[in-house]
């Protein structure tokens, strides 16, 4: 019983904290959530990466999906840095 209380105690406080920082994160300026969007990008692909590659060598047999994800965390890398993945908000009106 105190395993799962402490479970969602953490688990509210988590959400507390995302939800205080992307209300906070609504008042930033376009170029800086430009920004955020570029590193969570690069973030999300480098752990995608990580993430498939010790898949992929922790296991001892060939398994398609773990390659897949180093190949996508790989995608997401190139294509955030060859600029393609930008989200632009579409109530801005240039």
């Amino acid at each position: 019983m105190e395993k799962g209380l402490l479970i969602l105690v953490s688990v509210l406080v988590i959400v507390a904290l995302i939800n205080f920082s992307v209300i906070r994160l609504l008042k930033v300026d376009e170029e800086k959530k430009a920004h955020y969007r570029k590193v969570f990008w690069y973030f999300y692909g480098v752990l995608f990466s990580i993430s498939g590659l010790i898949n992929l060598l922790e296991k001892n047999e060939f398994n398609l999906i773990f390659l897949l994800q180093l190949v996508v965390g790989i995608a997401i890398l190139v294509l955030n840095f060859l600029g393609k993945i930008e989200t632009i908000n579409p109530t801005l009106k240039k």
